[in-house]
């Protein structure tokens, strides 16, 4: 996990002057690194079960169940056709609701809740990304760090949400089934607020982090006994 930098230590709500400070996350994309509004995330979770979905677009992994719903999965890579330099396998799925319908970002790594000040993020030029600026809302440069701004809203537009509801609409009967599909009414996520939600995914970053540190004293002891 990257250290957070002087921008991110501002605190929730207003500057000294009463400007609103903006949460977002940072994620990273093969080689570029983006972010989205933490009001346009609902949680992030761990990479788990994607279930294939016949017929579907190249950027559509499949389904998955998160909390006992259904979830459309789509890769970002693929949808916005960035080069792949060397296959990495995804570690966070972001999870947006729009328009009642959920839908899972597949991201190469979740890996900082950032608070800036609003007049931190600029106008996008030209060529400062393969993304079409249509999804582009600003850009953020910290220190050597630029940080694209999406727009899950627009990433997902009134005719992708079209189609990608019909896709989920179809695959929903499924959770009707015995097995890991099964809605449990229990496991549905109560609202959060933009607080709340920063606050769980910095502690979903965090157990990632202790996770790479004991895999890496792992493979540590392993050579050392070699």
């Amino acid at each position: 996990m990257q250290e957070k930098t002087q921008a991110s230590s501002y605190g929730v709500g207003a500057t000294d002057e009463g400007e609103k400070i903006i949460q977002l996350i940072v994620f990273n994309l093969g080689d570029e690194e983006f972010s989205a509004e933490i009001s346009q995330v609902r949680e992030i979770v761990m990479a788990g079960v994607i279930t294939p979905i016949p017929d579907s677009p190249e950027f559509i992994k499949g389904v998955t169940n998160i909390r006992g719903e259904i979830g459309v999965v789509i890769d970002l890579k693929a949808r916005f056709f960035l080069p792949v330099k060397k296959e990495v396998e995804s570690k966070h799925i972001v999870i947006t609701e729009q328009e009642k319908n959920l839908f899972g970002l597949m991201v190469d790594e979740v890996t900082e809740v950032l608070r800036i000040p609003g007049r931190e993020i600029k106008r996008t030029p030209d060529l400062v990304t393969r993304i079409d600026r249509t999804y582009v809302s600003g850009m953020i440069t910290l220190e050597n760090r630029l940080i694209i701004m999406l727009d899950l809203t627009k990433v997902l537009s009134e005719e992708e949400l079209a189609r990608l509801s019909e896709l989920s609409r179809r695959h929903r009967a499924v959770g009707e089934s015995e097995g890991p599909w099964t809605r449990n009414e229990t496991a549905v996520r109560p609202q959060l607020t933009e607080e709340e939600t920063a606050d769980e995914i910095e502690s979903v970053i965090a157990e990632g982090g202790q996770d790479k540190e004991e895999q890496a004293g792992t493979e540590t002891n392993t050579d050392n006994h070699e």
